[in-house]
């Protein structure tokens, strides 16, 4: 699968990817799309600043080259009369370049009676001209390295988009032929509005593995860190009540006609009407999940028998495996 994996370092500096740092979970291109998002939103704000201060520079370099014209004009007005006084031709009028002729010779020396303020004036704005074009000419060298740096920046982010596309797109073809296959078992595939468990998870499809006294599995065991929020995944009116086996539980009667189960919780949530998204509770290992932190969830259509969830949980849910 060819993809582009790059490190970006400031002004575009790019370096290849060593093979044993390449991305090797979905999770992984997840936050490397973030980190590349980012990234560029803060390269586009700073083309913006690099962008106005160039626009201010400019516009100053223009008033100062009117200033530097007045200033000249000035200066050599200063000298002539000098010149006139003196009879002596001053070095700033033979010279090639007025800012030079005035570095070289202090024209103060070469002219009677001149106007030293016109010549500190001059000095002033060729020194502020060359500090403005010094800055100028550095604006636009990070410019252009930003600019590229913003272009192979475009070139992976586009490159990993793409590529999670394929895998989301693989990701739902895979679910819709579950799908397909609870529903031709007589299970019922339900939308989902959310998934439950908001936080890192996995689970797999566990749908009628063993369980002790000869039970069979009927829902979906989410794993996930003791504490993480459990929200609903449709609207409707929860109640929370535990029992000796499942310990801690929430009970969903959705707006869609459908009953969901959860059980397992560490601490209740929300209860009462509620919009899906809501938080109803917490992951946790109450009744006999000791030490196995998870939410078992069960979907029975209709407030019926429970069918197979995995299908509708991996639809929304990220973690399934």
């Amino acid at each position: 699968m060819a993809r582009i994996v790059m490190v970006l370092v400031l002004f575009g500096a790019v370096a290849p990817v060593d093979a044993s740092s390449r991305i090797t979970t979905l999770d992984e291109l997840r936050e490397e799309v973030g980190d590349l998002t980012r990234r560029y939103h803060d390269l586009e704000s700073e083309l913006h600043e690099i962008e106005a201060d160039i626009a201010l520079n400019e516009e100053r370099l223009s008033e100062v080259q009117a200033q530097v014209s007045v200033h000249k004009s000035s200066v050599i007005q200063t000298a002539v009369v000098g010149f006139t006084r003196s009879y002596k031709t001053p070095v700033v009028l033979r010279s090639e370049d007025l800012a030079e002729g005035v570095r070289a010779e202090g024209l103060s020396d070469a002219a009677v009676g001149k106007d030293d303020d016109a010549i500190d004036r001059y000095s002033a704005a060729v020194a502020e001209l060359e500090l403005i074009t010094s800055s100028l000419e550095e604006s636009r060298a990070v410019q252009a390295r930003t600019v590229e740096e913003v272009g192979v920046l475009r070139q992976a982010l586009l490159a990993d988009l793409e590529e999670l596309e394929a895998i989301e797109a693989a990701r739902l073809e895979e679910i819709r032929q579950r799908a397909e296959r609870a529903v031709s078992q007589g299970h019922t595939f339900v939308e989902l509005t959310t998934c439950p468990v908001a936080g890192a998870h996995s689970f797999i499809d566990s749908w009628g593995y063993p369980r002790s006294g000869g039970r069979r599995h009927k829902g979906v065991d989410m794993m996930a860190n003791i504490g993480v929020p459990l929200v609903a995944p449709v609207s409707g009116t929860v109640s929370h009540r535990g029992n000796s086996v499942g310990g801690l539980s929430f009970h969903l009667n959705g707006d869609d006609g459908n009953y969901y189960y959860g059980t397992h919780l560490s601490a209740y949530g929300q209860s009462g009407y509620v919009q899906a998204g809501t938080v109803i509770g917490y992951v946790g290992d109450t009744g006999n999940a000791a030490g196995i932190p998870h939410l078992h969830l069960e979907i029975h259509p209709g407030g019926g028998s429970a069918t197979n969830p995995y299908p509708s949980v991996a639809y929304v849910c990220s973690g399934a495996s």
